[in-house]
């Protein structure tokens, strides 16, 4: 992290995440993945964009099988327009990141992406181009024997499982429309048939919100999903309910020197928690990944963000990740 005095930033690269038992799955020895979280991490700290993102969310559809509280896929589910993903925009984007020296992608923003068919045949392609992270976020309620084969044989380097607590009350409180012991026994029998089929991959990682619930049994979740899981970690959480709207801060988000978000439709966005599309750069079908991470009105946003004046931004000042970061530092300052 990268603290000065006054108005200067404070940036970290991974902020929300928080890795607490199993491995690290960025602990890699390969040259090039050493190489891509050292880009990770070097360029928010130096305000340093590059040429291309490193990594790109690619939303497989906004649509969900769920109804979680603290999604903005449910409170703002009126207003988000479903749709799924084609192939070709699917090979688009990686096609133009390949050439660019794109490291990852990721296959999910605002919906659960086992509902997307195809979803096995963007992990195969993103993989047979050769990039080095390929993974999505799922609830694991559609993840049937049939689905954890295919991407299994598709080469998908980790699945992240969102599981809130180890019992079934708090977990369907939380997790609306969800089974506990189906998705249990998927996550069980997709580790099952990795053993058997004597793979590593995909790696499993179970994550949480860390929600008071959760808090108060912590130690317990821990030991409980560390002899399942290959990761656990949990996420800050975010009550929705509490809109602390542009707070002043000098705080910047490290994703828009990162990564960047592409919609099922093609709307390009410089961060995957814009869910409003605010601060949407144009369509793929009209321009390049490369052109809208170059333009001028990102690098107007960065440097607002690199001023400290991000809470000037309306997407930025109702975001809730910026809002728990600086709220998370304050108390941490004045020891609240």
């Amino acid at each position: 992290m990268r603290q000065m005095s006054n108005r200067d930033i404070i940036i970290e690269a991974n902020s929300n995440f928080h890795h607490i038992a199993g491995e690290n799955l960025f602990d890699k020895n390969d040259s090039r993945f050493k190489e891509y979280r050292e880009k990770w991490k070097k360029r928010p700290e130096n305000f340093h964009a590059g040429e291309f993102p490193l990594f790109i969310d690619i939303e497989g559809t906004s649509a969900c099988n769920l109804k979680c509280p603290f999604c903005a896929t449910t409170f703002r589910g009126k207003v988000i327009k479903k749709g799924f993903v084609t192939f070709d925009a699917v090979k688009r984007i990686i096609d133009e990141g390949v050439s660019n020296n794109l490291y990852g992608v990721k296959f999910n923003i605002r919906g659960e992406p086992l509902l997307h068919p195809e979803i096995h045949e963007f992990v195969k392609y993103a993989k047979q181009r050769g990039l080095i992270d390929v993974y999505f976020n799922s609830n694991a309620m559609l993840l049937t024997d049939d689905i954890a084969r295919k991407l299994i044989d598709a080469g998908l380097d980790r699945l992240s499982i969102s599981f809130e607590g180890i019992t079934k009350d708090v977990y369907e409180k939380y997790r609306v429309g969800a089974k506990y012991e189906t998705v249990l026994s998927n996550i069980e029998k997709i580790q099952s048939l990795k053993k058997k089929l004597g793979v590593e991959h995909p790696k499993i990682r179970i994550q949480t919100v860390m929600l008071p619930e959760i808090e108060n049994t912590f130690e317990e979740y821990k030991r409980f999903w560390s002899k399942i899981a290959d990761e656990v970690g949990f996420l800050d959480y975010k009550e929705m309910k509490v809109k602390k709207k542009g707070i002043e801060y000098p705080w910047a988000c490290p994703q828009i020197w990162q990564r960047m978000a592409v919609w099922w439709d093609g709307t390009i966005l410089p961060c995957n928690h814009d869910d409003d599309g605010m601060l949407a750069l144009g369509n793929i079908r009209e321009v390049s990944i490369k052109d809208s991470w170059q333009s001028a009105s990102l690098n107007k946003m960065r440097d607002i963000h690199r001023n400290g004046m991000a809470h000037t931004l309306p997407a930025c000042a109702g975001c809730y990740l910026r809002d728990s970061e600086i709220i998370k530092l304050m108390e941490k300052n004045t020891g609240i």
